[in-house]
């Protein structure tokens, strides 16, 4: 026989994002849904222990009685002109709700009890007071130890609130009447000193003149500013300009008919400015250019010494030496123009000082004056105000402007035990809280894998495939229906054929596994079911299987698969019976079965002797596949005694009922003997859950079927 050699973990499933919120809040979820199948019976208990508990605490109760009552409440001092004395709905609905439960009220309501009833004990009552959503009606609920009491409190308690608000409202309206009445006091003080301080002002001052006066005063300012504005332009024309461009341009100020009113170059016009000197320097440089042209016609013709040309340069320069003199006269000229400027300039900024101060003392005594009339005009409109606001108290002073009335009288009282509902409802649900806490504390010690994300936190072996579990079926796969060929079960029938898959494609070093063991940790983990369908699929595919019922101390697959357990192989073992004679023939082709036959004692010691060597020779010489189908590791000593003799181990692993520990310490003892586990089968996987591939696709093989003829 081959010895294959361990694969590495390659798991034959899509892993989903395990890191996730929605993932793992589903696997938790699904985990405690079987913990709940598992342990409803304490969640239950628990339940109807908080539930027992909270009734016993409403029997042992004791009784109250509750008187209710409707009152309706509404409108405050209505004044035109005094509305700040008036106060929100919101805010007077709950002030009205805290008088009613006022200590003070309560007293004179007891007070009143005790004079009109002296027979009725004062044993004191609960209030409760509640606005009715939307209106302004109150619900007033008293409750208490005596039979008579709540019912004579409330009627009390809402009569002393009439009274009460009554009384609040006539004080009030005395109040706001005395508040306006030292407003107006007030206001005519200050009007009066007001008005004595207008006649004392006008005393001191003429205002007809001191209006006059102080427009006056503007325009005289005015004017003296633009005569000051028209110096200073001068004044730096003037240091602009040297003198030839000055008596340029004072000449061309001068009208062309000469003499007279002169006129600037921007039209404006002016007195003459310009000197003698400043003329007579126009009209010599003038003669000069005429004398020079005349010299420069001369010298084409005329040399230099030519009596002409000495003559012309003769008179040229004795006008030129009269207009330098000319030019030191102007030059003089312009620089006292320019001194006289300066001082006028100085002259008016002081007048302009002088005039600007006297205009501000004006305006500010105008403007004291004014401010005076202003509070003079606001008092009286004050007082005409609070003056009109006094009437409209007197007139409405003996109105009755709110609406306070008892809409229903306080009830006869009720024997009731209070908050009935509130302490079941509160047992009922500590007593739910319980169990759900067992299930948290459950779920904290149990080990038990619910999703392969858990799956992979425990194992590192190679999963070969996952087997999912069969709606309306019992939940141990045990009691499933073997394959059959076109079965319905569409996922379960392809789990088991990647399954085959795993067996028939595992990378292996030499020979392909013939001899598979099948086992599980404990019992009922579906390792028979396994085995079965893992052989029957094997069948289908064509090979030569058979299959070995090794749990020689319960094995029941004779009966999954409608044949006998007369002899088996016990008997081959014992060497009471060939092979041949003990294999029987199934209704799948190509599936042969060896039933355990008798019960025997000791099955291990069976497996560790000669004979049984001697029959997996001649098994493996017959078929292409041998499945053995042995008892739980951590039962007996069989399956560590036989499963080292095998090619390949399988272990079954079943969610959400297989002990992780468990199933690898049952692990670590077949490795220890050195067996060759290839890989885990996950038994039972929900195709709920997303690590599942298959579940989505069930119309893919119903559209096949009856594609096939087979609906």
């Amino acid at each position: 026989m081959s010895e294959p050699a361990p694969a590495p973990q390659t798991p034959n499933l899509i892993e989903p994002d395990s890191g996730s919120w929605w993932y793992l809040l589903h696997t938790k979820l699904y985990r405690y849904r079987a913990l709940f199948r598992k342990y409803w019976w304490v969640v239950l208990f628990s339940t109807c222990a908080g539930l027992a508990y909270s009734s016993w605490k409403v029997a042992n109760q004791q009784v109250v009685y509750v008187s209710q009552a409707l009152m309706m409440v509404s409108g405050k001092v209505n004044l035109q002109e005094a509305g700040v004395f008036a106060e929100e709905t919101g805010t007077f609905m709950n002030t009205q709700r805290e008088m009613m439960q006022d200590e003070t009220l309560r007293q004179r309501s007891e007070a009143k009890v005790r004079a009109l009833f002296p027979d009725v004990p004062i044993t004191g009552a609960a209030l409760a007071v509640v606005q009715k959503p939307g209106t302004s009606i109150f619900n007033l609920t008293a409750t208490g130890s005596d039979e008579r009491y709540p019912q004579k409190f409330l009627d009390a308690l809402m009569q002393e609130y009439i009274a009460t608000r009554r009384e609040f409202r006539s004080q009030k309206t005395e109040d706001v009447g005395v508040s306006i009445e030292d407003a107006i006091t007030r206001v005519r003080g200050e009007l009066s000193k007001a008005q004595e301080k207008s006649i004392a002002f006008q005393r001191l001052n003429n205002m007809g003149f001191l209006e006059a006066e102080g427009n006056s005063a503007g325009t005289y300012l005015s004017g003296l500013n633009t005569q000051l504005a028209e110096l200073k332009k001068e004044a730096q024309l003037l240091e602009m300009f040297d003198l030839e461009k000055k008596m340029l341009r004072d000449e061309g100020l001068r009208l062309k008919d000469g003499g007279g009113e002169e006129t600037t170059t921007d039209g404006d016009p002016r007195s003459s400015r310009a000197g003698s000197s400043d003329i007579e320097f126009i009209r010599l440089q003038q003669q000069i250019q005429l004398l020079k042209s005349e010299r420069a016609s001369y010298e084409k013709d005329l040399r230099p010494e030519h009596p002409i040309m000495s003559e012309l340069n003769m008179q040229i320069a004795r006008l030129q030496e009269l207009g330098e003199a000319y030019r030191k006269q102007s030059q003089k000229e312009l620089e006292i123009r320019r001194a006289t400027i300066v001082l006028e300039i100085q002259n008016l900024e002081v007048t302009i000082k002088e005039w600007e101060k006297k205009a501000l003392d004006l305006s500010q005594r105008l403007a004291e004056y004014r401010s005076i009339q202003v509070e003079i005009e606001s008092k009286r409109s004050q007082l005409e105000s609070l003056s009109k606001s006094k009437g409209n108290i007197e007139i409405n002073q003996n109105v009755d402007q709110e609406i306070l009335s008892i809409r229903q009288k306080a009830s006869p009282p009720q024997a009731i035990k209070p908050g009935v509902s509130k302490t079941i409802t509160s047992g009922l649900l500590l007593g739910l809280l319980a169990g759900v806490l067992f299930l948290v504390l459950m779920d904290q010690m149990d080990d038990r894998v619910a999703s392969f994300t858990e799956f992979q936190s425990h194992f590192s072996q190679r999963v070969l495939a996952q087997i999912p579990g069969v709606a309306g079926k019992s939940r141990h796969n045990e009691d499933l229906m073997p394959l059959v060929p076109h079965d319905e079960r569409h996922t379960f029938v392809e789990a088991f054929r990647s399954l085959r898959s795993s067996i028939i494609f595992m990378p292996v070093q030499g020979k392909a596994p013939k001899t598979l063991l099948v086992t599980s940790a404990v019992p009922n983990e579906g390792k028979s079911t396994v085995t079965i369908n893992l052989a029957i699929t094997l069948a289908l595919s064509g090979a030569k299987v058979l299959l070995v019922d090794g749990d020689m101390r319960r094995g029941e697959i004779h009966l999954a698969l409608g044949c006998h357990n007369n002899s088996g192989l016990g008997d081959v073992l014992h060497e009471r019976k060939s092979l041949d004679e003990v294999v029987q023939t199934t209704s799948i082709q190509g599936l042969c079965l060896l039933a355990r036959g008798n019960a025997v004692s000791n099955p291990g010691e069976l497996f560790l002797g000669a004979p049984a060597d001697r029959l997996l020779k001649e098994m493996y010489e017959k078929y292409d596949y041998i499945l053995f189908d042995s008892s739980p590791v951590m039962a007996a000593d069989d399956t560590t005694s036989l499963a080292p003799k095998m090619d390949a181990t399988i272990i079954v692993f079943r969610f959400t009922n297989s002990s992780a520990r468990t199933s690898r310490k049952a692990i670590y003892m077949l490795q220890e003997r050195q067996t060759n586990v290839v890989g885990i089968v996950c038994n039972d996987v929900s195709e709920a859950m997303q690590e599942y591939y298959y579940y989505s696709y069930p119309e893919y093989y119903s559209k096949q079927d009856k594609v096939e003829g087979r609906s």
